[in-house]
């Protein structure tokens, strides 16, 4: 696989998901029309053959399965600061509830991944740092990838220098339909206590917010020197995963039961979060009752079993700052 790499400004990517309003494939682009033929007398149509009982016994063609959605993520509902009093509590007479089945379908999705790496004046590796993994599931395959990276070292002043390198891959992930074991949707209780949101802010924000000192082991920072340290051979090993899920949701039910607004508590990889949203967009539950009527209502909505999903890098870019932890 060539990779290609550059140097960035820093540039804004799109942030995590308040809406659930989904959003359908891009149409491909259209294709020419060829020239028609020129016309060709038809010939006289054969007579149609007598069926029997052992004609139409034939096996049916295998249908094409659909292509995989592409998922673009949309900003997330966060929490800055909780309220005293939990606004999200609502008593109803009947609580909202999920279908018999919840829907999912393969799809593929971009993702980001940060890491820094001490490089040495020889090019060597000598330790890896996940600063922001979308997939924690394959650390170890990713630290045991990187590790073996040859690198051109960092320069200053033409000599080859000791440094930490900061880069960005950039992931293409697909994500295959789950097979769900679990899944609870309970009411909020006006005293339930306000959970803490996941942490995960949008890229962007997350990069303007690492201010981290230059580190104090005797290397030369990645803003002095001349020439980054650049990744030269990069084999990877952490490209799959099949394993547990769990993911940990409030969620709005409006009153014509469509999940419209999510706040991510807990869940097992953060690739997964643009997925299950984007899946909860496309189910149908019952709403919540009150006094005969179908009401909003906020929900906290459970997911786990297993899933499977691959990855590939599409490039690796090296910044000039330290995303240290």
């Amino acid at each position: 696989m060539r990779l290609r790499f550059r140097v960035p400004t820093l540039a804004a990517l799109a942030a995590a998901a308040i809406s659930l309003t989904a959003r359908g494939q891009e149409p491909p682009a259209a294709t020419p029309t060829p020239a028609a033929p020129p016309a060709v007398p038809a010939a006289a149509p054969a007579p149609e053959p007598t069926a029997s009982a052992a004609d139409v016994a034939l096996p049916l063609p295998t249908p094409i399965a659909p292509t995989a959605l592409r998922i673009r993520d949309l900003p997330s509902i966060t929490v800055e600061k909780l309220p005293a009093e939990n606004p999200f509590g609502k008593a109803v007479e009947i609580p909202a509830a999920l279908p018999q089945k919840l829907a999912f379908v393969d799809a593929e999705t971009p993702a980001s991944f940060f890491l820094s790496v001490h490089v040495d004046a020889a090019g060597r590796p000598l330790s890896v740092r996940r600063d922001r993994d979308p997939i924690p599931s394959l650390a170890a395959e990713t630290l045991k990838s990187v590790s073996r990276w040859t690198f051109a070292p960092a320069r200053k002043g033409g000599q080859p220098v000791d440094s930490w390198g900061a880069y960005r891959m950039d992931l293409q992930v697909e994500i295959r339909s789950p097979k769900i074991t679990q899944m609870t949707l309970t009411p909020i209780a006006p005293s339930a206590p306000i959970p803490k949101p996941f942490d995960w802010k949008p890229e962007v924000d997350w990069l303007e917010s690492r201010h981290v000192a230059p580190p104090d082991d005797g290397s030369v920072p990645i803003e002095q020197v001349d020439i980054a340290p650049l990744p030269q051979k990069t084999p990877w090993s952490g490209d799959s995963y099949r394993g547990p899920f769990t993911a940990r949701f409030w969620v709005l039910v409006d009153k014509t039961g469509r999940i419209t607004k999510a706040i991510p508590i807990e869940i097992s990889d953060p690739v997964l979060l643009a997925y299950l949203r984007k899946a909860m967009g496309a189910w149908l539950l019952r709403p919540a009752q009150s006094g005969g009527a179908p009401v909003d209502s906020w929900n906290e909505l459970v997911l786990g079993g297993t899933i499977s999903y691959s990855d590939e890098i599409k490039q690796i870019i090296a910044l000039r700052k330290n995303i240290g932890p």
